[in-house]
């Protein structure tokens, strides 16, 4: 899988758009990776979701820590 289609980003924009205007959680929404995907076109994925369900973050998960406590 390389890298997104202009489809499959709106299809995962959408997806983000309903969870989000139904109240779901957005950890048990956001996509999950599909077995051998790859990293980059899962990021693309995630995303995608995210701007949909109104989180802006460009920052990929990977690069994320957690607060020291």
């Amino acid at each position: 899988m390389g890298k997104l289609t202009a489809e499959q980003k709106v299809r995962e924009y959408n997806r983000g758009q309903k969870a989000a205007s139904e109240g779901r959680s957005r950890s048990w929404s956001e996509p999950w990776a599909y077995p051998f995907e790859s990293d980059q076109h899962y990021e693309e994925r995630r995303e995608a979701f995210n701007h949909g369900y109104g989180i802006i973050d460009p920052t990929p998960v990977s690069a994320r820590r957690s607060p020291p406590y």
